[in-house]
Parts: C-alpha cells; sequence; structure tokens
C-alpha cells in the first residue's frame, strides 16, 4: 500500500494543551485563551487532509461534499482567493499595546540538523527585508521562532463590527499582494488621531515604524478580525512547498517533502502576547499546528475530488466518442 504524508491541522490554546482539529475550507472553531476568545478557520486550494478531517472538511471552498463524500456546506470561493488563508476572529479581555501582540511561526524542536546552514540563513534573510521590518527570529535556536508584529505580518485587520465582518478586495498588486480596504482606527466613533491608513499594504508599513505600533491599542472586547493570506505556501494535494520572495519577482523555493522525516514534520503559527526571546516566552495565545501525518492512501468514495476526475473523464469519453 502506497503512503503519504498528509497534513492534519489542530488548534488550541498552548503548545501542550487539548487542541481541536480545524475544518479545512469549512467554518469557524473557538478557541478560549488566557489572552481572549478565538474563532479561526483555515482555507487551503485543493485540500487532500489527513484522515481526521475527512468528515470536516472540504477539498475547495464552495464545494458540497466532505473529503469522504458526506454532505455539507463550504463557504463560498472569492475571486483571487489565496492558496493559503488563515481568519480569526480575536477579542481580547483586555487592552492589549499594539507593539506587544505577536504573530508568526515557532517550531518545538530543533531543525538545523535537518535543514542546510545556507538555506536558514538565506531564508531568513530575504523573509526580513521583503515581509516584515519587525520580524525578528532564531533558526539555530533549540526551539526555532519567527515573529513579528500583528499589526504589520497579517493580511488584513479590521474591526468586525464595522465591517460587518466583510473584506473588501481593492485589488493584488503582485501575486502575493492582497491590498484590502479597512477600518482599524475607528473605535467607538473616536477621533482617528492615530492617522492609521485604511488599505491594508499602507496599514502594514505604516506600522513598521514602531512608535506607531507602540500607540495603537487592540481594546477589550472589541472584536478583531486578523487574516493571513499567502501564495508563498503551496500546500495543494499532498505536496508541500515554500516560496520566500527576493529580487525582480523571482522566490527562493524550498520542497519541504525533500527535507521532511519523522522529527522534522509540523510547525505552529502563533498568536501571543510579547515573546519576541522565543517558544515558551510571553503569553501564548492561540497556536495552530501544522503537521504531516504518514497515512495510507486513502480511499475516499465519492469525495469532490474524486466526482470531478470522474466528470472530466466522462465527458472526455463523451466528447470522444461523439459522432457528427
Amino acid at each position: 500500500m502506497s503512503i503519504a504524508k498528509r497534513l492534519i491541522i489542530k488548534a488550541g490554546a498552548s503548545y501542550d494543551g487539548d487542541f481541536k482539529i480545524v475544518p479545512v475550507n469549512g467554518g469557524y472553531i473557538e478557541v478560549k485563551t488566557s489572552v481572549g476568545l478565538f474563532s479561526v478557520k483555515v482555507n487551503i486550494k485543493n485540500f487532500d487532509g489527513s484522515k481526521a478531517h475527512l468528515s470536516n472538511s472540504f477539498y475547495n471552498l464552495g464545494d458540497q461534499n466532505h473529503l469522504d463524500g458526506s454532505r455539507g456546506n463550504s463557504d463560498e470561493d472569492e475571486p483571487n482567493s489565496p492558496k493559503l488563508r488563515i481568519e480569526c476572529k480575536f477579542t481580547p479581555n483586555r487592552p492589549i499595546p499594539g507593539n506587544h501582540l505577536l504573530f508568526g511561526n515557532d517550531f518545538t524542536y530543533p531543525i538545523r540538523d535537518f535543514l542546510p546552514t545556507s538555506l536558514l540563513q538565506t531564508g531568513l534573510k530575504f523573509f526580513t527585508w521583503f515581509i516584515s521590518k519587525t520580524v525578528k527570529g532564531d533558526v539555530y535556536n533549540d526551539k526555532p521562532f519567527l515573529y513579528g508584529l500583528a499589526l504589520n505580518s497579517f493580511t488584513f485587520i479590521s474591526e468586525s463590527e464595522k465591517e460587518n465582518l466583510q473584506t473588501k478586495l481593492l485589488g493584488v498588486t503582485k501575486e502575493q499582494d492582497f491590498n484590502f480596504l479597512e477600518k482599524l482606527s475607528v473605535v467607538d466613533g473616536a477621533k482617528d488621531s492615530l492617522k492609521i491608513p485604511d488599505k491594508s499594504l499602507d496599514r502594514k508599513k505604516y506600522f513598521n515604524n514602531l512608535s506607531h505600533a507602540k500607540d495603537f491599542t487592540f481594546l477589550e472586547s472589541i472584536p478583531y478580525i486578523l487574516q493571513f493570506d499567502t501564495n508563498y505556501l503551496n500546500m495543494s494535494d499532498s505536496k508541500y512547498s515554500v516560496s520566500i520572495p527576493t529580487f525582480a519577482g523571482k522566490t527562493f523555493d524550498i520542497d519541504v517533502l525533500r527535507y521532511a522525516n519523522d522529527t522534522l514534520n509540523n510547525f505552529n503559527w502563533v498568536i501571543k502576547v510579547d515573546g519576541y526571546e522565543g517558544v515558551g516566552f510571553g503569553e501564548t495565545g492561540l497556536v495552530l499546528n501544522f503537521a504531516l501525518a504518514n497515512e495510507e492512501l486513502h480511499a475516499t468514495n465519492g469525495s469532490e475530488k474524486e466526482k470531478r476526475a470522474k466528470e472530466t473523464s466522462s465527458k472526455s469519453s463523451l466528447d470522444t466518442n461523439t459522432v457528427d
């Protein structure tokens, strides 16, 4: 029987606590944490997930069958939707200064023995130059990490009450640069003294200035949408790769499966308060774990993916046999 590495996605309030399976291309799940309430969902194009996802996840947005073929309703797809979207509705349980809320990736084990030193150095350098000036990290640490300010790391941030949970896409300037209309600066009718730009790309540049981040506060009991979109991570059909932007529109590409093994098989997306020093520092909020599981190729009788393949095959057969 053939073996494949399939993705399993879980969410929790700590690294070693109880985790919940996240339905991919489905709805939200709630995670209560010490810093506030998170409602999180994950969308992945052509998601071919592990057995834990068969009955709750969809191959793509807009599908009407789960991966195992059972009926369900996925959210509608959007034009120019990314390969990966992580969306959180975050309601803080206390005021959090903008220069204290962090978002990023980490590992709970060393990776230096599995990845070439030159690859790690180059990846970190380009990530810092092109993605966020506030990113700090240590890829040689026993628990490697890359953290940046939430204010300029997320693709879209807005007070959900002001936007009625809707995101307006203004355009895609490059393959990966999504530009949204936001409403982040007006809360309870207060005067917009911070002059935060209303376009997401401008907001990210604005908060590269740490003094601006210090002046902003995530307010208690106000729900915020924190949305991360990327085409740099490809997780389609059990194939996994990372592309890091470099110069002249080119990318530095890494085939994850080339390096994955029984140890190097998972990483975390993390939202936390403080803790630029690394894993275990600061106050952990949301931990979203992406892991690869070795599984036998499963038959998913009637799955949306197989259904489409059969329809395509049937149509091709009819076209071939048609007599004019």
